[in-house]
């Protein structure tokens, strides 16, 4: 006689209960999961629009190139990611702010035709020096005692090193006022209009 056979239904009950539970929660934590995601989604593309917007526009005096928009998009991720930390509970929004970040640089390369056999080793760079611009404008934005290291971080960053003093860190740092609480704000509903004459 099997182990299995010998187990009496009771136990049998209480085994495939405690199943059903662990798979119910499972499934809550998915389907959280999927929507927390699609609400990142729609954060990580607002923040695309902006980046778009301050690029395209050339008030940066800077040529419109993969590495200023990767360079404007981490600043700008950043900010949000700021905004983020004040806020209990938002560290699974934030690291999949970061991934979903990162999955669309790797399209952008895709599409500006890096290979599959150098994606891993270019991406692996992308993600050091993105991690480590992060990593310095959050600790720049931390010190208090300090109102001039954000501006040497974005000098180092954005501008190749120019002086901390350059006019269009302003134009960059003019982005920040409201942007990251617009980013986070709950999408509104889709309005619906009834023709005169409908019935409900």
């Amino acid at each position: 006689m099997s182990r299995l056979s010998r187990i009496s239904p009771k136990k049998w009950w209480t085994f495939l209960a405690h199943m059903g539970g662990s798979w119910a929660r499972s499934a809550d934590k998915r389907r959280q999961t999927r929507a927390l995601r699609a609400q990142v989604q729609i954060w990580h593309d607002r923040i695309v629009d902006r980046v778009l917007q301050v690029t395209a526009n050339g008030h940066l005096d800077l040529a419109d190139t993969f590495s200023l928009r990767f360079d404007v998009m981490v600043f700008l991720v950043s900010a949000v990611l700021r905004h983020l930390h004040r806020i209990e509970g938002s560290q699974e929004s934030s690291q999949m702010l970061w991934d979903i970040t990162f999955a669309g640089l790797e399209e952008s390369l895709y599409a500006r035709g890096v290979s599959d056999l150098r994606m891993a080793k270019r991406m692996r760079t992308v993600l050091q020096n993105a991690t480590g611009r992060r990593d310095a404008y959050l600790a720049a934005w931390a010190d208090p005692a300090s109102p001039e290291a954000i501006r040497v971080v974005i000098a180092r960053n954005v501008f190749n090193g120019t002086a901390s003093t350059d006019p269009r860190i302003d134009i960059l740092l003019g982005n920040l006022p409201g942007f990251a609480a617009s980013v986070l704000e709950p999408p509104k509903p889709i309005a619906t209009t009834v023709k005169q004459g409908d019935t409900a």
